[in-house]
């Protein structure tokens, strides 16, 4: 007997009966039928060569190696088991890049060796979690989970917002519709589930303002109904239990629960005389304690997250957490031209100071707490401490292409490791179902486990599945498109600034359009000049890539069709580049006071680019509600041009037809997203 060669002599051999290690016995079954044609059976004690599956307890770790009747895979528990199997499978030449069925790689053999070197893996982060923030993308979950399962992802975070409109986030009720169906696929992977998002300021009817106003925050001024309330007035906190009691009980599948105050940069807490001295940090944190209190009595095995984000950036100064408080933290106004801990990014300095400080002042309390219960637990081996909330994968920041992100991804997965940080979130958002998934996913799973790998290495393993004769182009392809970002993404303290004191008008978004991160339109000019400057390099990287993609349909009829959808996605994101481009160029020219005929060229350049983005959308996306969802965003992008317009080219009635116009597409978009 050969015992490196497969054969129908041998079997898979599983003492255990954890589900999810008889769900890793199963898909190796499943996947060496696949590819060699081989229907092993699953014995409890194997009398002849075998392929021996054993686990630990717990833990997500793994290993390898081989004795006289053939080769065992050890997990430290059942899901480090099934991680085993698929190191294993990868070791033979399988692959999953991505969900879509062009994503993955399975070889044929007609006569399988097995290798029998000894491995042995650890995860670099403990918890590696994908955030599915949409409804596009809960609606195909569970492709997302067998995915995320197969790349050593162990959580899945359901971002959710309980509101007709949700940009950002999953519908609530979708996900009731779609739990019995993908919880199952959840359990028998061993995946850990988190549920939630920005919810804390709707478990305060706001029809309570007319009767009760001292529940609600206080502007500086009066009592106001808006964004979050005064989390020290009795009433409130007395909705605050009963409402979040109900949450909980509702959805008891969530190990981790989310309930985040509103979703602003500022100026959305109480400053009544009692809440005066408290920062925003400890107001929010004042809410989560009393929503912790409630959940430890219905589900004393479960977390909730606090959310350190924007003003809450800062820890807190007078409130500490309960014990099971959690803390996420969310650093979305940095620059991801550079890793969080680049000190060539005074912004990511900062941002990267403020997590280290939240790090030690939860290490701090967690600590003392363990202490006083007598316990021997640490923010190091608790199950969910210190979570960083990511925008890796986030359509709505990167304006609905998320620009490639190998070494970013590497630099930041090593800096939160080397921080202490537990788990890292990759939320997957935006504006309209993915084509294909971008290639930040397969980078985020793969470094996070592992941020040593060299992240070129992983776009070879990437670009070989997606064009196997045109892999080396298809790379170029994309460093192309990461260098033309590069510029784009250099974010600095000045232009930050700009867009932190940008305040919009509800009543009149052409005299004040909606900024976010990637849009200048309040910088100084100096600021924009420096600006369009570092952008005169971007055409010619497109260029570049643009000939790889040339390249590719030359090269291969074949490899073209696999990675058809790819292109797409690409040549997206070098559409959007540059509109960003010419945009930057109409700002220039808008404050240089040059003479309309100019300016007039300008707009109607950026005009043509722009149209470009619109027919995009129309030749891509195939429901009217990807396209409505898509063409919402687009409208932010025509006010930021109509804006100039408005301001120094426009008669007083066009200016008139210009918000009659702006109003009945914000009015025909929000009629085709919002779900009746």
């Amino acid at each position: 007997m050969n015992n490196h060669i497969l054969t129908l002599d041998w079997s898979l051999e599983l003492a255990s009966d954890h589900p999810v290690a008889r769900f890793a016995a199963c898909e190796l079954q499943r996947m060496l039928q696949r590819i060699a044609g081989l229907q092993l059976p699953i014995v409890a004690e194997a009398s002849g060569p075998r392929l021996a599956l054993r686990c630990g307890t717990d833990g997500d770790g793994f290993g390898r190696g081989s004795d006289s009747t053939g080769l065992i895979l050890h997990g430290d528990g059942p899901r480090g088991l099934l991680y085993a199997v698929y190191d294993l499978l990868e070791s033979l030449g399988c692959a999953w890049v991505s969900p879509d069925p062009a994503g993955e790689r399975l070889p044929s053999y007609e006569q399988l060796m097995v290798p029998t070197q000894t491995v042995t893996h650890h995860p670099a982060l403990a918890g590696r979690c994908l955030v599915i923030g949409h409804d596009f993308f809960l609606d195909t979950a569970a492709d997302w989970i067998i995915w995320a399962a197969r790349n050593r992802l162990n959580t899945i975070f359901i971002h959710t917002i309980d509101q007709r409109l949700a940009l950002g986030a999953c519908h609530l009720r979708r996900w009731r519709e779609r739990r019995s169906r993908l919880l199952p696929l959840l359990r028998e992977r061993g995946m850990h589930l988190e549920l939630g998002g920005h919810g804390m300021a709707g478990l305060i009817p706001r029809r309570l303002f007319r009767t009760t106003p001292q529940m609600f925050r206080h502007n500086g001024q009066r009592r106001v109904s808006d964004y979050n309330f005064c989390p020290q007035h009795p009433i409130t906190r007395q909705f605050l239990r009963t409402q979040s009691a109900t949450f909980f009980r509702t959805y008891p599948e969530a190990q981790i629960f989310h309930l985040w105050p509103d979703d602003l940069l500022g100026n959305g807490w109480c400053r009544c005389p009692q809440c005066s001295q408290l920062t925003p940090a400890d107001q929010s944190l004042l809410a989560t304690n009393e929503l912790a209190d409630v959940l430890a009595t219905i589900n004393p095995h479960a977390w909730l997250g606090y959310l350190a984000y924007h003003d809450t950036s800062m820890p807190p100064t007078h409130v500490v957490p309960r014990t099971n408080v959690v803390l996420t933290y969310a650093p979305r106004l940095r620059s991801y031209a550079h890793g969080i801990a680049a000190a060539t990014s005074a912004i990511n300095v900062s941002l990267m100071q403020h997590l280290r400080a939240y790090l030690r002042y939860f290490h701090a309390y967690m600590t003392s707490a363990d202490q006083r219960d007598g316990t021997n637990a640490t923010p190091a081996t608790s199950p969910v401490a210190h979570r960083v909330f990511e925008y890796y994968l986030d359509g709505i920041l990167f304006k609905s292409a998320p620009p490639p992100l190998p070494a970013v991804l590497q630099s930041d997965l090593c800096a939160y490791r080397q921080a202490g940080v537990h788990t890292v979130q990759a939320l997957m958002t935006g504006d309209r179902p993915w084509l294909t998934a971008p290639v930040n996913a397969y980078l985020f799973a793969r470094l996070a486990w592992n941020p040593d790998q060299d992240p070129q290495v992983l776009l070879q393993t990437y670009a070989t599945v997606r064009a196997p004769q045109s892999a080396p182009v298809l790379i170029t392809s994309y460093q192309a498109l990461t260098a033309a970002w590069q510029p784009v993404l250099d974010y600095t303290p000045e232009e930050q600034g700009a867009c932190l004191t940008m305040r919009s008008s509800r009543w009149d978004l052409l005299a004040h359009p909606p900024q976010d991160m990637l849009d200048y339109i309040t910088a100084p000019r100096p600021i924009r000049e420096r600006r369009l400057e570092l952008l005169a390099s971007v055409e010619r990287y497109l260029t570049e890539g643009q000939a790889a993609w040339a390249t590719i349909h030359e090269q291969s009829q074949t490899d073209w069709a696999q990675v058809a959808a790819v292109y797409a996605e690409w040549k997206l994101g070098a559409l959007l580049l540059r509109y960003i481009v010419l945009r930057q160029r109409l700002y220039v020219l808008a404050v240089q006071q040059v003479s309309p005929a100019t300016l007039w060229a300008a707009l109607l350049a950026t005009q043509h680019s722009f149209d470009a983005l619109v027919a995009w959308g129309q030749q891509y996306l195939l429901t009217p509600r990807a396209q409505a969802n898509y063409r919402l965003l687009r409208l932010v992008q025509q006010l930021h041009i109509d804006a100039v317009y408005d301001r120094q080219l426009a008669s007083s009635w066009q200016r008139v037809w210009l918000r009659i116009r702006v109003y009945c597409q914000l009015a025909w978009c929000l009629g085709h997203v919002i779900p009746i």
